[in-house]
């Protein structure tokens, strides 16, 4: 009896395991079916878009997205959960931090949502912020009902960078990156002596792709020749050969800049202070910031060169430049 309870144990195991790999196929076609039955079941005015940014965190980005709910109170709850999680596609990321929390919202008559943040909101600064504020906005805005929305934190209307409210904002407002408009910037290159700096005022097509700080930087790397606008002959590039930049953000007023090693490389014709001034008051003439802080692919040096303190903070030196006092 023992021997045939096992022979029949095993015949039952293997027959269930055959009907089981017969079944896998029919199984995945039912459901590859029934995800491309639901997908073209779905009205196309139906799908919206949830907005992130590229995770190099210099534009904003989308991808599709189905509300569920249908209250414009439940539309903007299930947005802001969404918003609030990271994006299954890898080459995006969350704008808003997991510590910036939406107290309260509510709807006034003229079509307008205001969203209440807690005092977190305001560790956010320069295009961070700005870029944070596009997905929010851009995707709360498509809304029925929602024509414009406005920030408060902890009670008080968003203050932008001008000491100024906010105010009323639309989707429109935010552009995907894809429109060039020129900017002006002040720039500081090595004089020809390679002794101090030389300042030229530039305007330069910038499509959006890029942070301003990202545009200065890079643009310094390249040199003066490759710029549009009135070049001085007296100036010559100020940063080493192969220098990259890894990463530069901008919080509370300064600006980090991560350069690969290539930047510790001495230029036998110009100053180690030129060159490091180049960049600081090159990015110190943003009104966002106030001080630069250097690393060397994410560690902090402690000298540059043989004499250069690196390791601080650095503001803003006119001494260097030519015909400043």
């Amino acid at each position: 009896m023992q021997k045939r309870y096992r022979i029949n144990c095993k015949s039952i195991w293997k027959t269930l395991c055959i009907f089981m790999v017969l079944m896998i196929p029919i199984i995945l076609a039912g459901c590859a079916n029934k995800n491309n039955k639901k997908n073209s079941n779905v009205p196309k005015e139906n799908i919206k878009k949830i907005y992130y940014i590229d995770t190099n965190e210099t534009k904003i980005v989308s991808q599709d997205y189905t509300p569920v709910s249908t209250t414009k109170e439940d539309l903007v709850k299930e947005y802001l959960e969404v918003l609030n999680e990271e994006p299954k596609d890898i080459t995006m990321k969350k704008a808003l931090p997991d510590n910036v929390q939406v107290e309260d919202f509510s709807f006034n008559e003229d079509r307008r949502l205001t969203l209440n943040f807690d005092s977190d909101y305001k560790s956010l600064t320069g295009i961070s912020e700005v870029l944070c504020r596009a997905t929010i906005v851009k995707t709360l805005s498509q809304i029925e009902g929602v024509d414009y929305i406005e920030f408060y934190v902890n009670g008080q209307p968003l203050i932008g960078p001008n000491e100024k409210p906010i105010g009323l904002m639309e989707g429109s407002d935010f552009i995907d990156n894809t429109r060039a408009e020129d900017v002006y910037l002040t720039m500081y290159y090595a004089n020809k002596k390679g002794n101090a700096l030389v300042s030229s005022n530039l305007k330069i097509s910038y499509d959006g792709n890029r942070s301003i700080e990202q545009l200065i930087v890079q643009q310094l790397i390249s040199g003066p020749g490759v710029i549009e606008g009135p070049i001085d002959e007296e100036m010559k590039k100020s940063i080493p050969d192969g220098t990259e930049l890894n990463k530069i953000t901008t919080k509370d007023g300064i600006c980090y800049v991560d350069f690969n090693d290539k930047f510790m490389a001495h230029i036998p014709e110009v100053n180690d202070e030129v060159i490091i001034y180049s960049v600081v008051n090159s990015l110190v003439e943003l009104s966002s910031i106030n001080k630069v802080k250097f690393t060397i692919n994410g560690e902090t040096k402690k000298n540059y060169g043989d004499k250069i303190p690196f390791d601080g903070l650095f503001e803003r030196n006119l001494e260097i430049v030519e015909g400043s006092k």
